[in-house]
């Protein structure tokens, strides 16, 4: 126990480094570190694609973010037939609006699509139960 050092001792080793080499009180350990105002990849890139650019579609001049040029772009190769063009664009698609329909509200059968499922439902459901007899009957198992 003697050889250990105390807190308040002198002595150098594994976790006390001389008293000369320790930070002081208030000083960084990476004193030049990042300056101030410098910008990550995500600030740059945000940057780049929010940024106007002009370019010549089918002749006429047209201004838009980088952004909305690259999709536009993607989109015209895409119509155009280009396979790999399709395969991104249906991913981004997938990605930002997901699998679900993109139409204004729930899909609607026709009036037509509605009388015929009603006329098969009566004529393939008389024979069976309905529902919600089963689900009252069959709900109370446990007495």
């Amino acid at each position: 126990m003697s050889d250990e050092a105390t807190p308040g001792s002198d002595a150098v080793g594994y976790g006390n480094p001389p008293k000369h080499s320790q930070w002081k009180k208030g000083q960084s350990g990476n004193p030049r570190g990042r300056k101030k105002g410098s910008r990550g990849l995500k600030t740059d890139l945000h940057a780049e694609l929010e940024s106007k650019m002009t370019i010549r579609i089918n002749g006429q001049q047209v201004t838009a973010t980088t952004q909305q040029l690259m999709i536009k772009t993607l989109c015209a190769r895409a119509a155009s037939g280009d396979v790999k063009a399709i395969g991104m664009l249906t991913g981004l698609v997938m990605q930002v609006f997901g699998p679900e329909d993109r139409g204004t509200g729930p899909a609607r059968l026709s009036p037509a699509d509605e009388a015929l499922l009603d006329q098969l439902i009566k004529e393939r459901g008389a024979g069976m139960p309905d529902t919600a007899d089963e689900a009252s009957e069959g709900g109370d198992d446990g007495d």
